[in-house]
C-alpha cells in the first residue's frame, strides 16, 4: 500500500506521465506491486524553502513494512527522479518517511 505524496511550487503540464512514471518508480524501490501504490500529486502550492520560492517539494512516502534500513536508499532514489523529472535540486526537498502499522491503513472494506 505504498503512498507517495509530492508536494511542490510548481506546476507540470502532462501530469499522467509523470504520475505513471512515479508510481513504477516507487513500485521498483520498494519492491512491491504497482497494483498497490497510490501517488498523489498537489502543485502549485505557496512554498517557502531556505527563505526562497525557488522550487522546492515536501515528499512524504508511507508504506506498511518500511524499515529505517531503506530509507536512505530510497531517499537517492525519489531525490534523483524528482531532480530529473521536475528538476528540483534534491537540497530544496524534505522527504518523511512512515511505516504505518497494518491495522491502522484500510483497503477494500477492511484493513492490511
Amino acid at each position: 500500500m505504498p503512498v507517495l505524496h509530492i508536494h511542490t511550487n510548481i506546476s507540470i503540464e502532462n501530469q499522467s506521465d509523470f504520475l505513471a512514471q512515479a508510481s513504477s518508480t516507487v513500485s521498483a524501490a520498494l519492491g512491491k506491486p504497482e497494483s498497490y501504490v497510490m501517488i498523489l500529486f498537489s502543485e502549485c502550492k505557496p512554498m517557502l524553502f531556505a527563505g526562497t520560492q525557488e522550487p522546492a517539494a515536501f515528499v512524504e512516502l508511507k508504506s506498511l513494512g518500511l524499515n529505517e534500513a531503506q530509507t536512505k536508499g530510497l531517499s537517492d532514489k525519489l531525490c534523483s527522479f524528482l531532480e530529473t523529472t521536475l528538476n528540483i535540486e534534491p537540497s530544496r526537498m524534505y522527504i518523511e518517511f512512515s511505516n504505518p502499522e497494518r491495522a491502522m491503513f484500510g483497503w477494500n472494506k477492511s484493513t492490511f
